[in-house]
């Protein structure tokens, strides 16, 4: 028989377990040491503030997903029938049940309802690092980067959620991932006063010239938006008049609500929103543009949840950032310190922009500047073109060059494969070793014989010369630092020929690549530094996201030219970008003398890249939308169903582009890469568009 106090302890310890297991954690997020390009510095104090989503987990995803291509399907009898936020949030919100759980967290842990704006699917918080050291119980330091000075507050070591709680969560954000500047804003400051003789300098008139917009063409529905995306980056009002001034667009005409902080006195960039805001605001002419601007450290998931929260939404948004898709969530760990990878990142951004392409958006984005090979996040295991296009910038003593590439191999395996891979985390990690940069000047000196030497072009890239093949040249090893250095080999298994970027590579966007107008009376070529250009467009297939319907008859086509890299270099059922492409080279942009200023005294600048493109098309795209508009028609919304369904039955709305590649990133040619043909290519899509053309057939539908 029992006693009674021996019952009593038994009941103690079952309350005990079932506490433990109720209070049970799960790691959340790891930062056991600063990644590549950031510098860990003080811990943070306790008072100090901190921002961060709880993302929460979505109901109905396959409902949603059919929804949104009944609604972009032009031959649907639901097509334009576009939905609320409240009819979507209907669809994927999760339970008031399970928001309670999370709500209930933040407020056992000493949160105020005044601390969090809890939405239909995510939470936002904005508390004080100790309250959100109690609730991850983890500690917060204060990070910078090399790369661009900025500061961020993250976590140190481990972070974790109760069990229970993380049921209900997806992710959550700001806590570990260090999301740097994107790769196309660092190719745009590169190109500032650098772009190469090119006959046709591009400026509004000329857009309107060479696709056929009307001159006097201008928006005139006052619902009418158009929005511009902007990441730690802002634009100058003084450089916005000045432009208009010099091109003669009346500034009546150009109205820019900012929303988000104008962060040009803490010394971030502004010159893409530049580009963005005066291009969108001179094509898409007297629209209202909603200029959204997200703080440091925060992505496409952020941009799309705060897209969503504007009534009206705007109708048009140009995303001109994107870096590799399998390192969507933090650029330099592949997203390893946030305890998910990038599929995960990168499904939760695809349902997001599915809801905003439900709320009838069209979503542009850059394809990239750095061709199919990529820069930073390429593995560099892509063969120079050494004997056509050994330095395509120029700069160089050589024009060719019989080994253009180096391996340095390590005694754990890893590989560097330089100089293509140099901005690569595995290379940039090596190269700040000194015994290794020492190694390679031996290597250079080993090698008299073969004239090898380093050389550099006009962006100051390395390129190695050498009069003999790579399989002739003398290897150096240094034992005792543990590295060997030899002629580069191409093995297929060594690291993946190409790069996708991300958003350019969803298949719920509008990807845009760029070309070159060599002459206003001739086709485009693909904008290349073969050809001239600072930037090679981007283009190519994606890795985790499969081939949407859409596309599928113009991909099988294309496959069938033969015209395509090695086919094990890319995944055939696979998401195929860009869609459309449009001028990118020798953009004229307006830009204050002094570039931590929003005022004159400016100047113009010649640029290149993607980002010229995509706000470009966006312009143009919301004439279009302002034509429904007043006809009482929807707006276009998603638009790639009816891009290829135009390319089908009225392949006269596109300028096909025939000649060029993109086999080359910013600094380097490889071998392979995706070549322009007749009909839809991964090197300019379906082609540019003839603007005449295309409105006609829009207008034209039911």
């Amino acid at each position: 028989m029992i006693s009674k106090t021996s019952l009593l302890l038994l009941l103690l310890s079952i309350v005990a377990l079932a506490s433990a297991i109720s209070v049970q954690r799960v790691p959340i997020a790891d930062v056991t040491s600063a990644p590549a390009h950031f510098v860990q510095n003080k811990l943070a104090k306790s008072y100090e503030l901190v921002q961060f989503k709880i993302l929460l987990k979505q109901r109905n995803l396959d409902i949603l997903e059919e929804k949104f291509w009944d609604v972009s399907s032009p031959k649907s009898e639901n097509y334009g029938k576009f939905l609320s936020k409240e009819e979507i949030d209907s669809i994927v919100a999760p339970s008031p049940k399970d928001v309670k759980v999370v709500v209930n967290w933040l407020i056992d842990n000493g949160l105020s309802k005044n601390e969090m704006i809890v939405h239909s699917d995510f939470i936002q918080v904005r508390t004080n690092v100790g309250k959100a050291s109690t609730l991850f119980e983890t500690s917060f330091a204060h990070y910078s980067s090399s790369r661009t000075a900025l500061k961020r507050i993250r976590v140190v070591g481990q972070a974790s959620m109760p069990m229970h709680v993380l049921a209900k969560v997806d992710l959550v954000l700001g806590l570990s991932d260090f999301i740097e500047d994107n790769k196309m804003s660092e190719s745009m400051r590169a190109t500032k006063k650098q772009v190469q003789g090119s006959t046709v300098s591009i400026t509004p008139a000329v857009i309107k010239q060479y696709y056929g917009i009307p001159t006097g063409q201008i928006g005139v529905e006052s619902e009418n938006f158009q929005s511009i995306a902007a990441f730690s980056d802002f634009y100058s009002s003084g450089a916005l008049q000045f432009f208009d001034q010099k091109f003669g667009i009346d500034s009546s005409t150009v109205r820019v609500k900012n929303v988000g902080q104008n962060c040009i006195a803490q010394n971030c960039d502004q010159m893409e929103s530049d580009l963005d805001v005066q291009y969108m605001t001179a094509i898409g002419n007297n629209i209202t543009t909603l200029f959204l601007s997200s703080g440091n450290g925060e992505w496409i998931i952020d941009w799309a949840t705060a897209i969503q929260q504007y009534n009206p939404i705007p109708k048009i948004a140009s995303i001109s950032y994107g870096w590799a898709e399998v390192e969507q969530c933090e650029i330099t760990n592949s997203c390893s310190t946030l305890g998910i990878d990038s599929v995960v990142y990168v499904a939760r951004s695809n349902v997001e922009l599915q809801k905003v392409g439900l709320r009838g958006v069209s979503v542009f984005v850059s394809s990239g500047d750095d061709g199919a090979p990529s820069f930073g996040a390429a593995s560099g295991n892509c063969p120079i073109d050494g004997t056509k296009q050994y330095c395509p910038l120029g700069g160089c003593n050589h024009k060719s060059s019989q080994c253009p590439m180096i391996t340095i191999m390590e005694s754990n395996g890893t590989q560097c494969f330089f100089p293509m891979g140099s901005e690569s985390n595995t290379c940039q990690s090596m190269l700040q070793n000194q015994n290794i940069v020492n190694g390679i000047n031996e290597f250079v000196s080993s090698n008299s014989k073969c004239q090898v030497a380093l050389e550099q072009d006009t962006q100051q890239n390395y390129h190695i010369y050498s009069s003999c093949t790579c399989d002739k040249l003398k290897p150096y090893s240094d034992s005792d630092a543990g590295f060997k250095i030899v002629g580069y080999s191409y093995d297929q298994d060594a690291g993946t020929l190409f790069q996708p970027d991300y958003p350019a590579s969803s298949p719920f966007i509008t990807s845009v690549g760029a070309t070159q107008i060599t002459d206003v009376t001739k086709p485009e070529i693909v904008c290349s530094v073969a050809t001239g250009a600072i930037i090679t467009g981007g283009g190519g297939v994606a890795i985790t996201q499969a081939q949407p319907s859409y596309q599928a008859d113009a991909v099988a086509t294309y496959i069938k030219s033969g015209t395509l890299p090695p086919s094990y270099s890319y995944n055939a059922t696979n998401r195929f970008y860009p869609d459309l492409t449009l001028v990118g080279h020798a953009y004229e942009i307006a830009v204050p003398n002094t570039l931590t200023s929003n005022t004159c005294p400016c100047a113009l600048e010649s640029v290149d890249g993607t980002s010229c493109s995509s706000p470009t098309l966006a312009g143009m795209i919301s004439l279009i939308n302002d034509k429904l508009i007043g006809a009482g028609k929807p707006t276009l919304g998603f638009l790639n169903p009816l891009l290829y369904q135009a390319a089908k039955e009225q392949p006269n709305v596109f300028n096909d582009i025939t000649t060029g590649a993109n086999n080359c990133n910013r600094a380097y040619c490889c071998q392979y890469g995706y070549t322009a043909t007749t009909g839809y290519d991964a090197a300019s899509g379906l082609g540019s568009i003839n603007f005449k053309n295309f409105e006609q057939y829009v207008l034209s539908l039911n």
